[in-house]
């Protein structure tokens, strides 16, 4: 018998965050256009592991039937404990060192919400995420989940993303304000857009605590002054500075 993921509650703010970024996710189309999802970032420590679990889990919190996949398999973070309990994980599936996807999903304490961890670390990881077999596993979980949220590394560090997004209906970018430039923001935009992949929009982590308080009054729901909001978030879409 496969063991249970233990997992935390989220602060009252932290789950008005993910409410409002679940909400968004509904309005471009989730459950219709919209199933399986990525999440990437620029850099490491912007939170794009913190953001793609917890949507994961605020999704299963709905009543659907939600899978989180650590696909960060060069290092992973929320499920390294995990893969040193010697659990296997995607890239053990990928190596076929397991021939059945239901062998690395895992339930949680919460009912409906299920992970996959990232399993034993591979020579090659671009060529495993690349392979038949990674689009035959997206399959498999598209027709079992709801929901399936994908944690990918850092697109500017490695390519292993923009390959996942690219196979997946949609990815967020999540960005730490403050911490990326403009070009290097624009950089995972134009990498993104050369895979094919559709991107849905980005989320602002880590916003100062101090606006939380003004956040109807000044902020946007995704936590940017709207002063600079619209040509910000325009021209990230757009590929243009301002």
């Amino acid at each position: 018998m496969k063991p249970t993921v233990n997992i935390t509650k989220l602060s009252g703010p932290a789950e008005e965050a993910y409410k409002v970024l679940w909400a968004n996710l509904c309005f471009l189309g989730f459950n219709k256009v919209i199933k399986i999802v990525s999440v990437t970032s620029y850099g490491p420590n912007e939170g794009k592991s913190t953001t793609s679990f917890n949507l994961a889990k605020y999704a299963a919190g709905t009543g659907l039937k939600v899978l989180y996949v650590d696909a960060d398999i060069r290092k992973p973070m929320l499920m390294k404990h995990l893969k040193s309990l010697g659990f296997n994980g995607l890239s053990n599936y990928l190596m076929g060192h397991t021939t059945d996807a239901d062998e690395i999903i895992y339930s949680t304490e919460l009912d409906g919400f299920f992970c996959v961890p990232s399993g034993a670390k591979p020579s090659d990881p671009v060529s495993l995420l690349n392979s038949d077999r990674f689009d035959s596993f997206l399959e498999t979980v598209w027709q079992e989940f709801d929901m399936v949220v994908i944690d990918t590394p850092p697109l500017g560090s490695v390519i292993d993303s923009s390959i996942v997004a690219a196979k997946t209906d949609g990815v967020l970018i999540v960005i730490r304000p403050n911490s990326v430039k403009h070009k290097n923001a624009l950089m995972v935009k134009e990498q993104l857009d050369k895979s094919g992949a559709n991107i849905l929009g980005v989320v602002l982590n880590d916003v100062d605590q101090k606006s939380y308080r003004n956040f109807y009054a000044n902020y946007d729901y995704y936590g940017v002054k709207r002063k600079y909001a619209k040509s910000w978030v325009k021209n990230l879409t757009a590929g243009k500075r301002s």
